[in-house]
């Protein structure tokens, strides 16, 4: 069961856009430091970090189910991992830190389009074999409010695999599982994480419903500018009240977004500020579910503007009605008689 926090700072919607606007940075020479000190230096360049069973690449080696939620940029949790006597390894968890991989296990099998950006020296890159020279992990950001999961897309062919959403990649220092056989994790180039290139994005399809399907932030802010009315605040509070229980149902993330969802259409019928209500809502989905437990620094954020997106082009016709409808249910006559009648 989840508890909501009694004491918390009230955080601003502009606010928390402000604290996912990041560079991300590869490390230099994490091969010759130790792997925790490796850890910190990549959480402190903005990746989010996760200690796995260094004979493997699976994820959930050492934290277990649930991963995703788990990997972390917090000291003391790096700490905690790290500081044990198993040798552990390291790898970072891609999509949650705001970035996207071309794992290129055969590099004669390249798509010519993957191949002209990839080979960029701008583009940070860990070599994986000592036999192979373009064998390895190239690593780009992506841009802000998109999801890209793990397939290729149009990206087709036997070269390797995109590691997006959920994806990780092991890193430097880890000894390689199969360093008997010229396996490594050396960065050959480090820097700056450039962003993804348009020619690429638009052969990548995004994961989830936060694609095609949301806005960005200029058309919110332009929501929120347009949508500022409070003809009824009492159904906001209403809703925020009903929308608490959600969240103990089942997933966090569902409850927020179908709040959203539902808040931003009582918003564009007029019956209280857009913004007023995100920020509630954002509230109160911190004090159930903490931003370190967020599967990225822009979860609330996407879900959001997928919410926006939704409700703008609605016709006139069902928002009105819709309005109508929130406005007699909501005046003292009727709530009194829905009280009689519940009682």
């Amino acid at each position: 069961m989840f508890v909501p926090r009694k004491k918390m700072t009230t955080i601003k919607y502009a606010d928390l856009f402000k604290s996912t606007s990041g560079i991300l940075r590869v490390p230099k020479s994490v091969e010759s430091i130790t792997i925790i000190d490796a850890a910190k230096a990549w959480a402190e360049n903005g990746f989010y970090v996760l200690p796995i069973d260094a004979t493997t690449k699976n994820a959930g080696t050492v934290v277990g189910k649930g991963w995703p939620d788990k990997s972390s940029r917090d000291s003391q949790q790096i700490e905690k991992w790290f500081q044990t006597e198993t040798p552990y390894g390291l790898a970072i968890h891609l999509g949650k830190s705001g970035a996207i991989a071309f794992d290129v296990d055969d590099p004669s099998q390249l798509p010519n389009r993957l191949r002209e950006w990839i080979m960029l020296e701008s583009v940070p890159f860990q070599s994986t074999r000592t036999g192979d020279p373009l064998r390895g992990h190239y690593i780009f950001a992506t841009p802000e409010g998109s999801n890209y999961g793990n397939s290729k897309g149009l990206l087709k062919g036997a070269w390797g695999e995109v590691r997006g959403k959920n994806g990780i990649i092991v890193v430097a220092p880890t000894s390689h599982s199969k360093h008997t056989e010229g396996g490594q994790y050396v960065w050959k180039r480090t820097g700056v994480v450039p962003l993804l290139p348009y020619a690429l994005q638009r052969l990548l399809p995004e994961a989830r419903y936060q694609s095609a399907q949301s806005i960005d932030m200029a058309e919110a802010d332009s929501f929120f500018a347009n949508y500022s009315e409070n003809k009824c605040e009492q159904v906001l509070e209403n809703r925020l009240a009903e929308g608490k229980s959600w969240f103990f149902r089942g997933s966090r993330h569902d409850a927020c977004r179908d709040l959203l969802l539902v808040c931003m259409k009582d918003a564009r019928a007029g019956l209280y500020s857009a913004k007023t209500a995100v920020e509630s809502i954002l509230n109160l989905f911190v004090s159930i579910k903490p931003q370190d437990q967020w599967s990225s620094p822009r979860e609330f954020i996407d879900m959001t503007l997928w919410a926006i997106a939704q409700v703008l082009p609605l016709p006139e016709g069902e928002i009105e009605l819709h309005r109508e409808s929130q406005l007699a249910t909501n005046s003292p006559q009727i709530q009194d008689w829905i009280n009689r009648h519940n009682d």
